[in-house]
């Protein structure tokens, strides 16, 4: 089961940043359409009623303020699937191919994680087993809330950006968008990948 993060205030952009245009369509779109193509579902991890005009399921975090962690558990605990795909509505260059490739290479591990090329740690991108579902309700509730921590409890596999940077348009993948200066680059990449294009 795919699901898309939206959780996050938006507070830096100043309006909801899923909703922002990129090439005709809405941000948290281009996630979904990714997610789409690699799962047999697709659902939505946010507190605003609004994400139901996507006509996905949507579902909102039971504990205020945690973070990934309560992203990771509302995910695993709604999942009809064995394993869930978990991606930010802010990656909106994150492809399908590179789901396909994190899913390829779960196998006994209950969490996929990717680095990015700084060598950090992108959790609201990777792919988990429904198994750590009892780890991750367990840290929470002692009050954990650094999702790094989870990763000391379950088998895991990190991926280095140099696994994967042979994929089409991996030096994108994580190019989040928090800030209009963000979204102003980010409509500029876009742009120039496809070729110059007026949007």
């Amino acid at each position: 089961t795919g699901f898309v993060t939206a959780g996050g205030r938006s507070s830096r952009m100043g309006t909801d940043k899923a909703w922002l245009d990129l090439g005709g369509q809405a941000m948290i779109t281009r996630v979904v359409a990714a997610l789409a193509r690699v799962t047999s579902s697709v659902a939505v991890i946010a507190n605003d009623p609004a994400y139901a005009r996507l006509g996905l399921p949507v579902y909102a975090d039971t504990n205020l303020g945690i973070g990934p962690l309560e992203a990771i558990r509302i995910a695993l605990l709604h999942s009809g699937a064995p394993r869930v795909v978990l991606a930010a509505c802010d990656l909106p260059f994150i492809t399908s191919e590179f789901f396909s490739f994190l899913l390829k290479l779960q196998a006994s591990h209950q969490a996929v994680v990717p680095l990015n090329r700084d060598g950090l740690l992108e959790p609201l991108c990777g792919v988990y087993s429904r198994e750590m579902l009892g780890q991750v309700t367990d840290l929470i509730a002692s009050g954990e809330r650094k999702v790094s921590c989870l990763f000391d409890s379950v088998p895991a596999r990190f991926i280095a950006f140099s696994e994967f940077s042979h994929l089409d348009g991996a030096e994108l993948f994580f190019e989040n968008v928090n800030t209009p200066e963000e979204y102003a680059h980010a409509c500029r990449l876009l742009s120039e990948q496809m070729g110059g294009q007026t949007m």
